[in-house]
This record gives C-alpha cells, structure tokens and sequence, in this order.
C-alpha cells in the first residue's frame, strides 16, 4: 500500500471518528443542517480521493492534493474560525468541548494537511516520477513500492 493510499484512508477515517464525536461525545446543541451537508460533501471528496488512489488512476494526486487542501480548509473555516457564517460555522470556541474533542478535531486537520503534502510531493519533481505505469494507466505511487517492469515488445 502506497503512502499516498494510507494517507487517504487516514484522512477518511479520522473524519469518520470525528464524526462519530459529534454525535456522542460533544454537547448537544443545534447544529446547522448546511454544515451536514458540508460534511457529506466532504466525505465524498475524501472518499473518491481514496478511490481514484487505491485504483491507481492518473487523477490520484490531483484529486488527493484537493481533498487533503479543502478537508484542512473546511475545518478550520467551520470549527477553528469565529463564527462567520450561521448555515456553517460551529466553532469550538462557543461551547465548551472536552480533550478529546480537540484531539479528534486537531487529527484529521493535520492528517488532510499531511495527505495534501504527500501527493503534492509525489508530483513535484522530488526524485520520483509523479506518474509511473501501472495496470494499464498512469499513477503516482508516492512513494511506493513499486516494481520496474521490462519494456513489453510491440
């Protein structure tokens, strides 16, 4: 499994956990129905990142490099700025959440900024090809394992 898959996979876990925060361990309190749908827009984001990644489609870097950028932006536009729009905000600053809270709002942002860092450097020129041939098409293996195959005669 290349770095690249993993640090999808963790991305979309963490904002599961997070999810799951919400709904069990923080106040109850009435949380605006555009940011749900915000959130389900996001997982989806996340979710065909890690698709495109674990089917080694040409897009996976792209498509990572923009669900690592607007997963962090979305969490820090929602929780960790001031209130700043009713149908999205609910910052962390207006009720009072417990360590853990902090802890599962603090992971996944800094896991969308490591996924976006991950496929950024995968096609940034760092020593490894950005795309390489596998199953047919191209992918970014970042950093992956990734055998050497000979040149196939025509």
């Amino acid at each position: 499994m290349t770095p690249l898959i993993r640090a999808n996979l963790l991305v979309f876990g963490l904002l599961i956990v997070h999810t799951l925060d919400h709904a069990v361990n923080q106040p109850a309190r009435d949380l605006p129905v555009t940011g749900s749908l915000v959130a389900v827009v996001g997982f989806a984001i996340v979710a065909g990142a890690a698709v495109l990644a674990l089917n080694r489609s040409r897009f996976a870097v792209a498509a990572s490099s923009l669900a690592g950028l607007l997963t962090a932006a979305g969490i820090l536009a929602i929780h960790l700025a001031p209130r700043w729009s009713e149908p999205l905000s609910d910052p962390y600053w207006e009720f009072d959440p417990n360590a853990l809270s902090w802890i599962l709002l603090i992971a996944p942002l800094a896991a969308a900024l490591y996924l976006a860092y991950v496929a950024m450097r995968g096609s940034s020129g760092s020593g490894q090809p950005p795309l390489s041939a596998a199953r047919g098409s191209e992918y970014a293996g970042v950093g992956g394992n990734q055998r050497q195959h000979p040149p196939q005669r025509p």
